[in-house]
C-alpha cells in the first residue's frame, strides 16, 4: 500500500516553493523518511504549527517516487521549551543533526527513536550539556561505535594514573605509556573516562542526580566531538554553532 501512518520526529526542515516545506521525519519503523508538506506555510493551514523542527507527532503519508507526501498530521509534543531558550534549542539542533547523520532510510531504528524522544524531553528540563553527553555515547553504542573504555585499546593494560588519553582513530582509551605513541590522541583525566563509562549505562531518566565538574564536561565534550566527527567523516555544523554560542566556555 502506498498510504501509511507512522509516528515520527521532525529532524530537518527546509522551505520549498512559496507555501511548502520538505522535512526529514525520523521514525521507529522506517528510519528516516523524506517528505513534503504541501501548503503548510499558509496562514490558515492546519499543518502550520506542526511542521516544525523537533515536533513529535503522528503522520499519514503517501509514498512517492522521490518524496513522500504528508496528507495528515497530528502533533503530540512540540518541545516548545527548546524553541523558547536559545541554549537548549542549540543542543536540540545538535542532537537531531546527529540522528540525521547516523540513521538510515528504510530500516527500523526503534531504540534510537526512543532515545531521541526521551532526550528531547530531558533537554527541556535537565542540564542540556549533560543530556547531550549521555546522548552522544548512547547513539555511538547503538550504531556499533561504542568506544573501548575498559582498558588500553592499544596494549590491553588497565587504565590508571591521573592523566590518560583517548584515541578517536583507534576508538578507545590509552594508558599513559601508549598515549606517547599516538600524537593525535586527546589527553584527559581518568575521571572523565570513568564518567563517560557511567553515562553509557546510567538510567538516562535519572541524569539529574549526576554531578560533573566543568572540566569533566569539557573533556568529555571534546572527546565525543572528535570521535563522532571521525566516525561520520565530517564536522557537525551545529556543534560549531554551540562553540560560538558558548564563547570561551566551550560547552560542546
Amino acid at each position: 500500500m502506498r498510504d501509511y501512518k507512522t509516528e515520527g520526529i521532525i529532524i530537518r526542515v527546509r522551505d520549498y516553493n512559496e507555501a511548502d516545506r520538505i522535512i526529514t521525519l525520523f521514525t521507529a519503523d522506517y528510519g528516516k523518511v523524506q517528505a513534503i508538506a504541501r501548503g503548510c506555510r499558509k496562514p490558515k493551514s492546519r499543518k502550520r504549527g506542526i511542521i516544525q523542527l523537533f515536533t513529535y507527532g503522528e503522520f499519514a503519508l503517501y509514498r512517492g517516487r522521490n518524496l513522500d507526501t504528508i496528507t495528515q498530521c497530528e502533533g503530540k509534543e512540540a518541545f516548545s521549551g527548546l524553541r523558547e531558550d536559545l541554549d537548549r534549542m542549540a543542543f536540540g539542533a545538535y542532537l537531531v543533526e546527529l540522528v540525521d547523520g547516523f540513521a538510515t532510510s528504510g530500516e527500523p531504528h526503534g531504540d534510537l527513536f526512543y532515545l531521541t524522544l526521551v532526550c528531547l524531553h530531558l533537554l527541556t528540563v535537565e542540564d542540556p550539556e549533560l543530556v547531550t553527553r549521555a546522548f552522544e555515547i548512547r547513539i555511538m553504542d547503538l550504531m556499533g561505535y561504542r568506544p573501548h573504555l575498559e582498558s588500553c585499546v592499544h596494549c590491553g593494560r588497565p587504565i590508571g594514573g591521573p592523566r590518560v588519553a583517548f584515541s578517536s582513530r583507534m576508538g578507545g582509551s590509552l594508558c599513559e605509556i601508549c598515549a606517547g605513541h599516538h600524537p593525535d590522541c586527546q589527553v584527559c583525566s581518568l575521571g572523565s573516562l570513568n564518567m563517560l563509562k557511567q553515562l553509557a549505562s546510567w538510567d538516562i531518566k535519572r541524569l539529574g542526580v549526576l554531578k560533573l565538574t566543568g572540566e569533566t564536561k569539557r573533556e568529555i565534550g571534546e572527546i565525543m566531538k572528535t570521535y563522532i566527527s571521525c566516525r561520520l567523516d565530517k564536522e557537525i555544523k551545529s556543534a560549531e554553532f554551540l562553540h560560538s554560542l558558548a564563547g570561551t566556555q566551550n560547552i560542546c
